[in-house]
């Protein structure tokens, strides 16, 4: 019997940066019968805090990759962040190739890139969140209006800032195609300590080594006396692996990538066709 359902949000829960009807109306039913139910993601939670509020959704989440566990109240349970003797070589490889860096800390956003360049990393990653958006107005316009945009903040002493208490729980950049992060990738996984994935092919995300959605997930069902094989997985990209490694019950995303499939032991419709209420209601037959 399953007792707890962890979904990724990305690509799985979300289309279009919303929740269907559909979908909500089973975590809803899923909960009404007792299963518990959390959100697995490589948002921060200042990103997935206002999803649960206008949705009316009630549940734990996984954050930062697995960099952080939140409680109901948004308590952080558990962080695992990047060691900061890491930190400067991170910035190196990924100035590099001239990738712009949000580092997301337990005080908010952080860079070490300039306004400009931070706002041409926005339109990238607008493209790649809103798709269907074509016009160039508007995709500026949501860069613009980015919360991670309007509240980032800028790191002017690398030294100093590593002095000071802030924890680091995640880096992420965003190309205009894959094939762009080839290089950096490949630099970055030679690097002991971190662990290196994706939300999306044109994206690139990394956390400590201890950091992946699966361990600590793993870790959270333990403190609850729930089983692996209690738990049931959905997602569908590159950062939702170490789940569908960790537990046997787990559901691919028509839309996910071909790895999450040949892993997953069952398979549900896409995003934008309710993927994950499909496959609730599957388990609570």
């Amino acid at each position: 019997m399953i007792k707890l359902i962890a979904s990724d949000m990305d690509g799985t829960l979300i289309f279009d940066q919303k929740i269907s009807k559909e979908n909500i109306e089973a975590i809803h039913a899923a909960q009404k019968k007792g299963i518990k139910f959390a959100i697995a993601t490589g948002r921060p939670y200042e990103d997935v805090k206002p999803f649960l509020d206008q949705y009316g959704l009630t549940c734990e989440c996984v954050v930062l990759n697995g960099g952080e566990y939140r409680d109901i109240a948004g308590s952080i349970v558990e962080g695992i962040y990047i060691e900061k003797s890491l930190v400067t070589e991170i910035i190196s490889i990924l100035s590099e190739y001239k990738l712009a860096i949000e580092i997301y800390t337990n005080d908010g956003y952080y860079t070490t890139n300039t306004e400009k360049e931070i706002l041409d990393s926005m339109v990238k990653r607008s493209k790649i969140f809103r798709p269907h958006i074509t016009d160039p107005n508007e995709i500026y316009q949501n860069a613009l209006n980015h919360p991670h945009f309007v509240k980032m903040k800028y790191i002017t002493n690398i030294v100093e800032f590593l002095k000071s208490n802030v924890e680091i729980g995640k880096f992420i950049s965003f190309a205009d195609s894959a094939d762009e992060l080839n290089g950096p990738r490949e630099k970055l996984n030679k690097l002991r300590g971190i662990v290196v994935s994706s939300s999306f092919t044109t994206n690139i995300e990394i956390n400590d080594r201890y950091a992946t959605k699966g361990r600590i997930l793993a870790k959270a069902a333990a403190r609850m006396g729930i089983n692996k094989d209690e738990v049931a997985i959905l997602g569908d990209g590159f950062n939702d692996y170490s789940m569908f490694v960790e537990f046997p019950n787990s559901f691919a995303m028509e839309n996910a990538i071909p790895e999450i499939k040949e892993v997953a032991k069952y398979m549900t419709a896409s995003n934008v066709e309710h993927g994950v209420a499909k496959a609730i209601y599957r388990m609570l037959k």
